[in-house]
């Protein structure tokens, strides 16, 4: 009697395993749901700028205007400089020139250049709000920074 009720109480936990915790197991994994979503690249990038890993400083004075990149990073590029003269945007790409140091010798390097230097930009724009076009991991961002601040993304 006592092999019968083991036997019995065998076949209910079987029963019950696969009548409910299988199916239970199923619906919780939810199989139709990708592992891996695909990342938001330009928010990744925004967040690098707005105070994260990467920051630019516009410092600005009437004789010399330069953007200093702090804690500078490879995979960013700048593309592009403009700036807003009475709501009107100047592309002055052409103007811009990153400064290097190669074995003491001191080179100039035309955009687009890696977010690893310092940029030099003409005087004239020492009082104006710039937009800076970053590139990165194949998306392309605009940065606004104000005379003697840091950059953010819009």
């Amino acid at each position: 009697m006592k092999a019968q009720s083991e036997y019995l109480g065998f076949i209910i936990a079987i029963i019950v395993i696969i009548l409910i915790l299988i199916p239970l197991f199923l619906i919780l994994s939810d199989y139709s749901v990708p592992s891996a979503k695909r990342l938001d690249y330009a928010t990744i990038v925004g967040n690098q700028i707005n105070g994260g890993a990467t920051i630019i400083f516009f410092n600005s004075t009437p004789s010399k205007s330069f953007l200093m990149v702090y804690r500078g990073n490879a995979n960013y590029t700048l593309s592009a400089v403009y700036y807003d003269h009475k709501g009107i945007w100047y592309n002055i790409t052409s103007l811009v020139n990153a400064t290097i140091k190669v074995n003491g010798v001191q080179k100039t390097v035309s955009l687009p250049a890696p977010l690893v230097y310092n940029f030099t930009l003409p005087s004239r724009v020492w009082n104006y709000t710039l937009v800076l076009q970053l590139e990165a991991y194949n998306v392309t961002v605009f940065a606004t920074v104000f005379p003697n601040e840091t950059a953010y993304t819009s």
